[in-house]
């Protein structure tokens, strides 16, 4: 990577970030916004994905149809998506296109239209979007499980927003949240491809406006997990989820999380799925899956089997957690996942939109943008003994069970 990422901060404070990649045909832009569900107030959960949608329905200048005909007209990808922590409006497009693109991607977050009527009309669209969810088990049962996890936090709360939230959503509360936190302190552009840094600096300018804003302040959970989470449901399949509360991206321990995901159930050869569907045959699906937030984190497993096998897949699953918590992982699994961590890294970066999202996530979350060497040389260097200790850390923690099928919390214990 090395001279190819550069880095501007606007006197506003709005940080620019790219990445230049030679012999690319193809330009990936994001805009990240340093600031997420987590960051609502509880009567307006939602409004951080609410305001997302809206930025596409027109600017001062575009209206939502001439958005979506620039787009396409270049050939290009456009979406956006809203995380617990942050917010990412991005675009691909042809080399050609890449300052329209710029241009356009930039409109969307200086000037946003925030219509009365487009409020009115896109409450209806995430009430189906809503709903569409509560209608999916493997959505719901992931509800649950944070929910339970983070007890009366908003780590714990459905990015969405509530049925209850959304129906009260007005541009007041759009228009003020957009006011308060979509401040040059809180925005990061970044590019990675065929990119010209200087181009990238003076469209972001047009995002440095005065006024610098607050950065969010965000508290710790400090409940205690609920320890179950039952929705009973007249289902074909169960659909069960365990987790731990885990450690954040900023702790120490990240690295041998990220192996010990990968043992537990990152992949065909990871614990789960062999034991779990290729041994047993209990599930189609089983995986292990962890996230990372600034101050704390969680590890889960999910596994959708038949019902009456729901209990046997627990007695599986919980044995081999067990095992992990008190032994750790062996030599031969240690070598496998730093060998496939250390591939997926370099594979990733083979693609502009994951060039993008690398840099322009490090520079939103940790104000600077290390080289891959870094987190390699620290997955080099991990031991199994270091393994074994975050197994034991997370693993020996209190779990949380959360499940969707038709049956009560007792079938389960």
């Amino acid at each position: 990577m090395g001279r190819r990422v550069r880095r501007t901060v606007l006197p506003g404070g709005t940080r620019v970030v790219t990445e230049r990649v030679p012999n690319a045909r193809s330009v990936s832009l994001g805009i990240w916004v340093a600031v997420g569900s987590r960051d609502e107030p509880p009567e307006r959960a939602g409004v951080s994905h609410f305001l997302e949608h809206l930025l596409f329905k027109g600017t001062a200048s575009r209206d939502a149809r001439q958005i979506a005909v620039a787009v396409d007209a270049l050939g290009g990808e456009m979406n956006a998506y809203t995380s617990k922590e942050h917010t990412v409006f991005y675009l691909r497009v042809p080399t050609a296109g890449a300052g329209v693109a710029l241009d356009l991607l930039v409109d969307l977050v200086a000037e946003p239209a925030l219509r009365a009527e487009d409020v009115a009309g896109e409450r209806t669209v995430i009430l189906e979007e809503l709903a569409a969810c509560e209608d999916s088990p493997e959505d719901r049962v992931d509800d649950l499980l944070w929910r339970a996890l983070f007890p009366s936090h908003p780590l714990g709360w459905d990015v969405l927003g509530t049925e209850a939230t959304v129906e009260a959503m007005d541009r007041e509360a759009v228009a003020e949240f957009f006011g308060r936190w979509y401040r040059p302190g809180n925005l990061v552009v970044a590019a990675a491809g065929a990119v010209d840094h200087a181009a990238v600096v003076e469209a972001a300018a047009r995002l440095d406006v005065p006024g610098r804003g607050e950065v969010p302040l965000r508290a710790a959970p400090e409940r205690p997990v609920k320890r179950v989470a039952i929705q009973r449901r007249a289902t074909e399949q169960a659909h069960l989820a365990l987790g731990w509360r885990g450690p954040g991206y900023r702790d120490g321990d990240r690295v041998a999380l990220d192996v010990l995901e990968q043992v537990l159930g990152g992949g065909p050869s990871s614990r789960l799925f062999q034991e779990v569907r290729e041994q047993r045959s209990l599930a189609y699906t089983v995986y292990a899956s962890a996230a990372e937030f600034v101050d704390v984190g969680a590890l889960a497993v999910y596994a959708g089997v038949t019902p009456d096998r729901a209990r046997e897949a627990l007695a599986v699953i919980g044995d081999i957690v067990g095992d992990l918590a008190a032994h750790g992982v062996t030599d031969e699994e240690l070598a496998v996942a730093k060998g496939y961590l250390e591939g997926s890294m370099w594979l990733s970066l083979e693609d502009n939109p994951s060039r993008m999202s690398r840099i322009g996530w490090w520079e939103v979350t940790e104000g600077r943008v290390p080289p891959p060497e870094e987190y390699l040389a620290e997955l080099a260097a991990l031991r199994a003994a270091d393994v074994a200790r975050v197994a034991a850390r997370v693993l020996s923690g209190p779990r949380v069970l959360a499940a969707v099928g038709p049956f009560r919390a007792s079938d389960l214990q």
